[in-house]
């Protein structure tokens, strides 16, 4: 098995691994219901990353990156789709919602962000500088949505 086709089959049991987190969900935004939804993005973000660490030491493609990277976008949509549904009838309930939605929609930025670099790297070395450069910026803006979702949870008591 190719170095490419050992990337892409990990990228894609992290899929199936993000697939297995969906759970149903109350119709209120406590650290329970959200949950499933905090644990999809964050599993989906780190499959993200994945996807461009191995771009970067070209191990990968970048269109099977790239396509990873979309994949995950489409993970973290649904996520916030589930929050959008969710009541919050309290202060407390709002604010916590409104951070998750915050927090996911910097995810989708990064998401965005390592998808479009990753598309435009197609047919170029991720060894170049002008490539790694890329790579590197979208690599730390995924690490530093990581880092504020991992934050997040463990303030709402998310494990």
């Amino acid at each position: 098995m190719s170095k490419s086709s050992r990337s892409l089959a990990v990228v894609l049991a992290l899929l199936a691994v993000i697939a297995g987190l969906v759970s149903g969900c109350s119709p209120r935004p406590s650290a329970d219901t959200l949950e499933g939804p905090a644990k999809e993005v964050s599993s989906a973000v780190r499959a993200a990353s994945l996807a461009v660490d191995l771009r970067m030491t070209d191990s990968t493609t970048a269109s099977a990156a790239s396509t990873a990277a979309d994949d995950m976008l489409g993970e973290v949509e649904a996520a916030t789709d589930k929050i959008h549904g969710f009541d919050a009838p309290t202060q407390e309930e709002r604010t916590l919602r409104n951070d998750v939605l915050a927090s996911f929609s910097a995810i989708s930025r990064a998401l965005l962000h390592a998808r479009d670099v990753l598309t435009a790297s197609s047919g170029e070395p991720a060894a170049s500088s002008d490539g790694q450069a890329r790579l590197a910026t979208v690599q730390a803006e995924l690490r530093t949505a990581t880092d504020q979702l991992d934050s997040l949870m463990t303030k709402a008591g998310i494990q």
